[in-house]
């Protein structure tokens, strides 16, 4: 059964190099998309115009919804890690840390920080665009704009971030049948 404690040890070693750059990629994401909204908004006020609001709100978006995917992916890693790796006497990382953040007190707080950042920026862009609409041809327009593009994603980023912090990723996993069932990729 050596070559099965090796073949676990290596998945278990790809999966989290996979969760882990899954984290770094979400963050860089998001991080591009937050100095692209920052920069965008800069122009924004110099040219007091309600109409460059739009990318700074689609920037911070795009931003977000890269970092809640990567997010999603590292943890659905996490839950099958759990599942299938941790319980065969290996490593506990996955295991510990989800006992963890059920008890009481102790919630992951980056998430909740990441929504509460987004959509500042966003009321941010929508004050200053309804604050310029009359200084420009269409202001109004544009305003209203990025105002209904606003609310959609302040309501589908809080909505999202419930719905994942909600999910037990490990039971999902456990819904599957028990056993991982490995297929080969059709080329």
């Amino acid at each position: 059964m050596m070559g099965m404690e090796s073949h676990v040890d290596t998945e278990y070693t790809a999966l989290m190099q996979r969760a882990q750059d899954a984290e770094r990629v979400g963050h860089l994401c998001w991080t591009a998309g937050a100095l692209t909204a920052a920069v965008t908004l800069s122009w924004a006020i110099t040219a007091h115009n309600s109409g460059l609001m739009l990318p700074v709100v689609m920037a911070i978006a795009v931003g977000f919804y890269a970092l809640l995917r990567a997010r999603r992916q590292a943890r659905s890693i996490g839950g099958y890690i759990e599942t299938f790796c941790e319980g065969t006497g290996g490593a506990r990382w996955y295991g510990c840390l989800h006992r963890l953040q059920r008890q009481p007190g102790t919630a992951a707080a980056g998430d909740w920080l990441t929504v509460c950042l987004a959509n500042a920026g966003v009321v941010l862009a929508l004050v200053l665009a309804w604050m310029w609409a009359d200084a420009t041809p269409r202001g109004e327009l544009m305003a209203g704009i990025v105002t209904g593009i606003a609310v959609l994603f302040g309501f589908h980023s809080i909505s999202e971030t419930v719905r994942m912090s909600q999910t037990d990723w490990p039971a999902m996993w456990r819904q599957t049948g028990g056993d991982a069932v490995r297929t080969s990729r059709a080329a």
